[in-house]
């Protein structure tokens, strides 16, 4: 006599149930991380230099063309100070994206034989991202001095200020990444998405060049913005954050990070048969 068993597909999971199950996974996240940085820097020449030479390149070009031909102004500090003070959160939100997109994919044989929580190897590469914005922080703190930055206390703050980028950058990242497994368009769409998003975003030019009657809707539909602009008050002009910009900035971070999760947990069920 054969016994038959049968798997059948629960119903849709919690959020609450799925920030557990994922926590209780944190060591195999923790994993995924280190490969990804060991990965990303085996066989690289100048390994973790190039987490400094993207923010310095584009520091130095957003300086000649903006700075320069433009004439767009810092905010009262020197141009070349405020934009690598940008270019730091900015360099880390993009970084963290791009990677995260595509991580389902690029772990697709893994995903089809084991199972674990298909969120992890997107966590895992935002995580893995922290490691550039770590190196790219040090650098400014080296070198934001002789730019024009104004040292201060306030300087200790940009750590926690990564925190609420680091869940826009996952609750972005979920998104795309579920919509690329179904849909490999979006792999090819996100680097100029991510290059629209970056002119949209306080990086090559103060938030104080927005019109005072559009800014609060600017910051609603770009959360990165708000944050962004923290970062460049503390880092570059070293003073306390505008609360009200950061606030709007943390909020929408965080409806973001929810909103992306359930819609990834909805697309979730058929991602190892689609891979």
């Amino acid at each position: 006599m054969q016994t038959e068993f049968v798997i059948e597909r629960g119903g849709r999971v919690g959020l609450f149930a799925a920030f557990r199950e994922l926590w209780s996974y944190r060591e195999i996240t923790l994993a995924f991380a280190e490969r990804n940085i060991r990965v990303k820097y085996k066989q690289a020449v100048l390994g973790i230099a190039w987490a400094v030479i993207q923010p310095v390149v584009f520091m130095i070009i957003f300086t000649l063309t903006i700075g320069q031909l433009a004439g767009v102004s810092g905010g009262g500090v020197d141009y070349a100070a405020f934009t690598l003070s940008a270019l730091v959160p900015w360099t880390f939100l993009s970084t963290g994206v791009s990677f995260g997109a595509n991580a389902l994919i690029s772990d697709g044989a893994l995903i089809r034989k084991v199972y674990f929580p298909r969120e992890v190897p997107v966590v895992g590469s935002i995580l893995s991202s922290a490691v550039d914005f770590v190196i790219a922080l040090v650098l400014f703190f080296v070198v934001g001095p002789f730019l024009g930055a104004h040292v201060s206390t306030w300087w200790l703050l940009s750590p926690l200020l990564a925190i609420p980028l680091a869940l826009l950058a996952t609750g972005v990242s979920i998104v795309f990444g579920a919509l690329n497994v179904y849909y490999r368009d979006f792999r090819y769409a996100l680097p100029f998405l991510l290059q629209l998003w970056l002119f949209a975003s306080p990086v090559a030019y103060p938030l104080s060049v927005v019109s005072d009657s559009w800014r609060w809707l600017y910051l609603v539909l770009n959360p990165a913005a708000g944050i962004i602009d923290a970062f460049t008050r503390t880092l570059a002009l070293g003073e306390a954050p505008d609360l009200p910009p950061l606030a709007i900035g943390v909020a929408g971070s965080l409806v973001v990070s929810l909103v992306g999760y359930r819609a990834f947990k909805a697309l979730e069920p058929n991602f190892a048969d689609v891979i």
